[in-house]
């Protein structure tokens, strides 16, 4: 069932309304802007609404910027802090239902069941970078106006000089993600044929070229294999999909364009099952989108996690800010959604759980490495193969660094 317009409103509104709660540490200033995303619970039997985590930002570190312990968060884009904060949420969760305490989850054997009626909804203040932003101009700019007017310029010096600034060409909004070194390269031509669609692409940035993909692409696998990831996988009876992605108002949305980049990409007949999210568009503006007054990227990332605890963090370059120079390269102060943080809770509820034989096949959790825990995700990494194989064709490579233990906190 699809939501109201009253409810789509009322879940960006309270997004808006907590992350106005939150510190000014992280928030934009003068004339900056930034992304906010959340992951909201929200119950179809008593139509509560709770945003159990929050990120902002728009960065990423550098391929040369990882870290093989993990410790460095290397996509901060407020989508991946968003949903890397929900990891930590329901890891929390399952915790509290090994306890018997009350919880989202029913234990049911080795496997934990989300209880029904409970679903979770994507708030976005924007569309994602990459594919899902190249969006047909159909005379909206009268309607965006500002927010528009400096993506209308950044056009003007791509577009070939010789069009005509009166032009007719139908024309697409651009983005600044990159077509992925091997795949169709963007045709960079006049109008429509600027950009190759369904492609996919890497993070927009300046200087070292970040390995993370666009959002599009990360949001298009969350679609299709789920938002858990291989780690928690393994603790649930079946994957945690988004039943709704909601925008917020003020910028270009195509819901075709949503359909397009995150649902279907290469193939043109596929229909989704039961899993196949809704897209609506709130009437709620964010207060710090880009404009023609707000033109410089936040350098500040905020991490925000209703769990237990509330944990509140900022983080820059990958950090966490106010750490202390001393403390700086000690494990235990990484951030609580890096690689480290969330493997360490991985293992944590891991040895909680009377049925860890069944995950762990025997072996010893504290020799087991990171990467070697995530190809334990048998039933996942064989959906999600044949989900890129046959979606998105091609997909970034990172090195097999990250062969940490969480004996190696320091």
């Amino acid at each position: 069932m699809r939501l109201t317009s009253v409810v789509v409103d009322k879940i960006s509104k309270t997004c808006n309304d907590q992350y106005m709660k939150l510190p000014k540490t992280g928030k934009p200033v003068d004339n900056e802007w930034t992304v906010l995303s959340c992951v909201v619970k929200y119950d179809r039997n008593s139509t509560n609404i709770e945003v159990v985590s929050l990120g902002t930002g728009s960065k990423c570190v550098g391929a040369t910027k990882m870290s093989p312990r993990g410790d460095i968060l290397n996509d901060s884009h407020a989508e991946v802090i968003a949903r890397r904060g929900f990891l930590l949420y329901l890891y929390h969760e399952i915790e509290k239902s090994i306890g018997h305490k009350q919880s989202l989850f029913n234990q049911e054997d080795s496997k934990f069941k989300l209880k029904d009626g409970i679903e979770f909804i994507f708030y976005s203040s924007q569309l994602p970078c990459g594919d899902a932003s190249i969006i047909p101009k159909d005379g909206e700019e009268d309607q965006f106006g500002d927010v528009l007017e400096s993506l209308k310029r950044q056009a003007d010096t791509e577009i070939c000089d010789s069009e005509p600034k009166v032009s007719k060409i139908k024309d697409i909004h651009r983005t600044g993600a990159k077509c992925l070194p091997g795949a169709k390269q963007d045709q960079r031509e006049c109008g429509v044929n600027y950009h190759q669609v369904c492609q996919v692409r890497t993070k927009p940035g300046r200087g070292d070229r970040t390995l993370s993909v666009s959002c599009s692409d990360k949001l298009a696998r969350w679609v299709h294999v789920g938002i858990q990831g291989a780690l928690l996988n393994m603790f649930l009876d079946k994957p945690i999909y988004i039943s709704s992605f909601i925008f917020g108002a003020g910028v270009p949305y195509s819901e075709e364009t949503l359909e397009r980049a995150l649902v279907k990409r290469n193939v043109i007949d596929y229909q989704l099952d039961s899993n196949r999210p809704d897209f609506y568009q709130s009437s709620v503006k964010y207060p710090h989108i880009r404009s023609e007054e707000r033109i410089r990227p936040a350098a500040g990332s905020i991490v925000w996690i209703n769990s237990n605890n509330v944990i509140s963090e900022v983080a820059v370059h990958g950090r966490k800010l106010g750490v202390t120079k001393k403390k700086l390269n000690s494990l235990s102060s990484a951030l609580s959604i890096s690689k480290f943080k969330l493997f360490h809770k991985f293992q944590h509820v891991m040895a909680k759980f009377e049925h860890k034989n069944v995950i762990l096949q025997d072996k010893d959790a504290e020799n087991i490495t990171y990467g070697e825990m995530k190809k334990m995700s048998v039933e996942y990494l064989k959906k999600w193969y044949d989900v890129r194989d046959k979606f998105f064709k091609i997909w970034t490579v990172k090195p097999d660094m990250w062969n940490f233990t969480i004996k190696n906190d320091s």
